[in-house]
């Protein structure tokens, strides 16, 4: 398929849509709330469906206004095979402990200048602690959705439009913004720098799915090892595991420097 509008989204019309997309799950959100008293259905059940709902309808109309398909989406570096790209997972995941150290520092230091509202504060819990459900949430469907939008539509634009650096660092900063407040954003903006950086060397949005996943799991799963123990206030983890987390990470960013060595991909 030959792609069209190569540039769209630029980095104002990337903004309006994510403006849209917010808007069209808050409104999505309030037709789900006006029917629970006929459907007894609650918000807890259906907003993962609502997430995929509104992302299907902004990704059926970018693609088909780009003359891309799903799957040019997901993969268009035809030099970067399956089998090359099951290697790439390995060093990958070794990234994400030294990773989930940096984003729980920053978090802490950024709680620590700005205690978190308590209003926002039952916002984290209640999309942390939900059973099954936050799991597949936050290890699912929010790291494909969300990969879909950040690195297969509004940077594979941005590296065309602009440079490397200005390309990475802008739609790692729409992606923090996304979050819609302060004590993600920093956090969401490195990892998106971090995803960014993925794409680009293999030009598929798997690396960075999986990347993603396990940054929310292992957030997930210190949340909620926190919470179990009654331990309030910002996790301080051990020396151990920060030498652990130096090592796998160090090892992780050997490995993807070696592995990705061809520059342009795409």
């Amino acid at each position: 398929m030959n792609q069209k509008h190569e540039n769209f989204p630029t980095a104002l019309e990337a903004f309006f849509l994510i403006v849209f997309l917010l808007g069209a799950e808050v409104l999505l959100n309030m037709l789900v709330h006006d029917s629970m008293f006929f459907t007894g259905v609650s918000m807890e059940e259906v907003d993962g469906v609502i997430m995929v709902l509104a992302n299907a309808i902004l990704f059926t109309a970018v693609l088909h206004y780009k003359g891309m398909s799903y799957s040019e989406l997901f993969h268009s570096a035809a030099a970067v095979t399956p089998a090359r790209l099951c290697l790439i997972m390995v060093p990958v995941m070794l990234l994400i402990p030294g990773l989930e150290l940096s984003l729980s520092f920053i978090g802490g230091m950024l709680e620590e200048w700005q205690p978190v509202p308590a209003g926002q504060q039952r916002i984290f819990d209640e999309m942390m602690s939900n059973g099954v459900h936050s799991i597949i949430i936050a290890c699912l469907v929010a790291p494909v959705l969300e990969e879909m939008l950040f690195r297969g539509l509004v940077l594979r634009s941005f590296l065309q439009q602009y440079s490397r650096k200005l390309a990475f660092l802008a739609s790692a900063l729409l992606f923090g913004m996304a979050h819609m407040n302060i004590y993600q954003f920093l956090c969401a903006s490195l990892l998106g720098l971090v995803c960014a950086w993925l794409y680009d060397k293999t030009r598929s949005l798997w690396p960075g799915i999986a990347l993603h996943a396990g940054s929310n799991g292992v957030a997930l799963y210190a949340y909620r090892w926190t919470a179990a123990r009654g331990i309030s206030g910002s996790w301080h983890p051990s020396t151990a595991l920060c030498i652990t987390a130096l090592v796998s990470t160090s090892i992780g960013i050997y490995l993807l420097r070696r592995m990705l060595v061809v520059k342009d991909l795409g």
